[in-house]
């Protein structure tokens, strides 16, 4: 308590308010996080419990030990924070938790961390929630309560910066690229996004998700698509943009190269997942491995929650997984560092490791035929 409400006090918050559900990102078990594992470990020691329903992030997945043998030995604390984490009540790990029992509903407030996932909850469901750090995370699910400051208030949800999408035909590789650019610019103010009425659910998470890493956004607003965002003028809240920046295709080439790592050799691993996938798009990715093969050299990763994992396996499309070789896991290719060359189709990925960004098609592509 006391630690939130000095958080709270440093962002002038005039009391603590009460939250409906936490997720946090102490859950990793490298050992650069100890100071916080202690933390934790005290939590835990001292039998406190958690008061609302609460999520992590992804683990590093034990059913590839022998993929994954190179890094495991880094995993230091991982068997100590899982012991703690069970034992305040947390459960649940994946970078999406929505997709579990912890979603988040329209005007509610929360304490979530993971950036991905918070500009979700606050643009797509309508939750409300700050990004908070680990930690802080599980202060809040244990008191319950949060400082009553920034997005958790209706006034400074308002968007700030319009951008234009000066195109149609994009894609889901286009998206995530629009994300990265509008994040560079709107820095932490909030981005009001017209020109993409028709995107999809999941791909509103990849635009976000990608607008969250190169920024500090929590929050964007897509006309005619977020609950906040009916019109232009509920978005603004009747007021009027600070600027205006159109994007069209060809500026998207910059950014495209800018946040690829290329390699010399082939990649050795490809993710897919970043955010991690719904049952859905694990089924999109599927249906293109229809007939394909994994080159024996490489691992291919489709990364997704448990839940997911689950209901894959017993479903019909678990035979194209199986013929393929594609490996369909619960890790995180950031949190889990996968040796390089890395190729993926996530904007997020490229932004915090070496990577080549690339899209779907090409990912798979280069997995089943090779690269030149």
């Amino acid at each position: 308590m006391n630690l939130i409400v000095k958080l709270g006090d440093s962002f002038g918050a005039d009391k603590l308010i009460e939250i409906k559900s936490a997720h946090t990102v102490l859950n990793f078990g490298l050992n650069f996080v100890n100071a916080a594992a202690e933390i934790l470990n005290r939590t835990a020691e001292a039998g406190l419990k958690v008061k609302v329903r609460t999520t992590a992030d992804p683990i590093i997945d034990l059913n590839y030990a022998e993929e994954l043998k190179v890094i495991l030995p880094m995993f230091t604390l991982h068997d100590q924070l899982m012991r703690d984490l069970e034992r305040i009540g947390v459960y649940g790990f994946t970078c999406t938790p929505y997709y579990l029992d912890n979603k988040p509903q329209f005007g509610e407030h929360y304490a979530w961390s993971e950036s991905s996932a918070v500009i979700y909850i606050n643009s797509v469901l309508g939750g409300r929630s700050n990004r908070e750090g680990g930690i802080i995370d599980i202060a809040c699910a244990i008191t319950g309560k949060t400082p009553y400051h920034g997005l958790h208030l209706s006034e400074n949800r308002k968007g700030q910066i319009l951008f234009k999408i000066l195109f149609n035909d994009w894609d889901t590789f286009d998206l995530t690229s629009i994300g990265l650019k509008i994040g560079e610019i709107a820095g932490n103010k909030i981005p009001v996004i017209e020109g993409l009425k028709n995107i999809s659910t999941y791909n509103l998470k990849n635009l976000g998700s990608a607008s969250a890493s190169t920024g500090a956004v929590a929050l964007i607003h897509v006309i005619g698509k977020t609950p906040e965002a009916k019109n232009i003028e509920s978005a603004f809240q009747n007021d009027k943009p600070e600027e205006i920046i159109e994007i069209d295709k060809d500026s998207l080439k910059e950014v495209k190269e800018k946040y690829s790592t290329e390699w010399k050799n082939p990649p050795k691993n490809v993710s897919i997942g970043c955010p991690q996938l719904n049952e859905e798009e694990v089924i999109t990715v599927l249906n293109k491995l229809d007939g394909k093969k994994i080159l024996p050299n490489i691992n291919f990763w489709i990364c997704t929650n448990e839940l997911t994992r689950d209901s894959i396996k017993k479903s019909k499309h678990f035979e194209i997984l199986k013929k393929s070789g594609a490996k369909l896991t619960t890790l995180c290719p950031l949190l889990t560092p996968l040796p390089r060359p890395l190729m993926t189709n996530s904007a997020k990925t490229c932004f915090y490791s070496n990577a080549s960004y690339r899209s779907l098609d090409t990912c798979i592509k280069v997995a089943t035929e090779g690269k030149k």
